[in-house]
């Protein structure tokens, strides 16, 4: 990638440690953090003298995010994170006992727990398909498992977290769809890392974050919601900013106000506008960087650390090569160590950064657009390591 070096000199966390974990948490720019810093200062130091100013930059986070992933600004609340979003959809749908939901083998704790709670609290019951790293096998498994269940929600991932396998996600929700059941979409691991058009793939509803692969700041997440599926969802909580007409202390508060006709009636009560105008400033640096320039980039990393480890003895390879159905996210493992502790010593001997997976038991290592060759040399070369040295705890 053009100028990476000097990209790669405005991240100082790269000084210290090989960084291979935005699929966790992204890290932010410096330029990014000196325009959210500045916000912060303003909301801090000025408090209410300055809140309209900041408020009104901070909202122009939300056609900046719609036009990022293909909806319009009043399809989209702003969130905590991917979880509040998912999270809000499964409490706010009406269920019946009987109710079916399915979803991937591959999914995050921020669908599943969510999910248990349904079932627990509803009488629903939760049904998995299996994820393949092709798209004919997954879409085989998904189809089988639509006709034996006939759920009334299909919840999954763009991008599994566990294998970084790219679903097929407008076939299967044609599928859903042709079935009559509503499609949840978690799109945590793809927004910033590969195209998002959420109109496009027609989904339902949708839940993303910013501080993963947009690399914003923590706490700033999204809940997207097709108009026509609005009042479908009565959200859990409620409060001011959340109805219309406007609340206002009359005879008739008790009844006199309905839930807000856009998304934003998942908003309520004094927020932090600072984040957004921090994300703002990382999804503007980002694409200053281009959004096809780090698809690419990300792809040619992959396909290098497949061919310098392929020959390592003991090395499992557990995500697709295919650029169409991949991401920056690969997992792998090396036989002799379960997951937790090659992620360990990983951390302890090479200061490497990854994250350990279960299911399959390896580790996931995550290329960003900062992302260099020798980042991926120096795993490789402790992968040798630890390949020909002693075995660490066995699988």
């Amino acid at each position: 990638m053009k100028d990476l070096e000097q990209l790669r000199a405005r991240l100082p966390a790269l000084r210290d440690v090989t960084y291979l974990n935005t699929g966790t948490l992204g890290v932010m720019a410096e330029p990014v953090l000196e325009r959210y810093a500045e916000a912060l200062q303003r909301v801090e130091r000025f408090g209410h003298a300055r809140w309209d100013e900041v408020r009104a930059t901070a909202e122009a986070a939300r056609q900046r995010l719609a036009e990022l992933v293909g909806a319009c600004p009043e399809e989209l609340a702003f969130t905590g994170n991917s979880t509040d979003g998912l999270a809000l959809v499964l409490a706010s749908l009406r269920w019946s006992p009987g109710d079916r939901v399915l979803t991937s083998d591959q999914e995050h704790p921020a669908l599943l727990l969510p999910l248990s709670a349904v079932s627990r609290r509803h009488e629903v019951t939760v049904h998995q398909f299996i994820v393949g790293s092709k798209p004919e096998e997954t879409i085989v498994s998904f189809a089988e498992r639509l006709e034996e269940v006939r759920p009334r929600l299909v919840a999954f991932s763009h991008v599994s977290c566990e294998t970084g396998v790219r679903l097929p996600v407008e076939r299967l929700v044609s599928m859903a769809h042709e079935h009559g059941a509503l499609v949840l979409l978690d799109v945590a691991q793809s927004v910033g890392q590969c195209r998002v058009d959420l109109r496009g793939l027609g989904v339902d509803f949708a839940a993303g974050n910013g501080h993963k692969w947009l690399h914003g700041p923590k706490g700033t997440g999204f809940l997207f919601v097709q108009r026509d599926m609005l009042d479908l969802l009565e959200p859990p909580l409620v409060g001011d900013g959340a109805v219309e007409p406007a609340f206002e202390r009359t005879a008739d508060w008790l009844e006199g106000w309905r839930f807000r006709s856009d998304a934003q009636r998942f908003e309520f009560g004094t927020r932090n506008p600072a984040p957004w105008i921090g994300l703002t400033a990382a999804i503007d640096y980002l694409e200053a960087i281009g959004w096809d320039t780090i698809e690419r980039h990300q792809c040619v990393l992959v396909r290098w650390l497949h061919e310098r480890i392929s020959a390592i003895p003991g090395v499992r390879w557990y995500s697709t090569l295919d650029p169409t159905c991949g991401s920056g996210m690969v997992t792998l493992g090396l036989s002799g160590w379960d997951g937790e502790t090659l992620s360990r010593v990983l951390w302890e001997r090479f200061q490497i950064i990854q994250r350990r997976v279960l299911v399959p038991n390896g580790i996931r290592v995550s290329c960003a657009y900062f992302t260099s060759f020798e980042d991926r040399e120096k795993l490789a070369s402790a992968l040798e390591q630890l390949a020909v040295g002693s075995a660490g705890v066995r699988e």
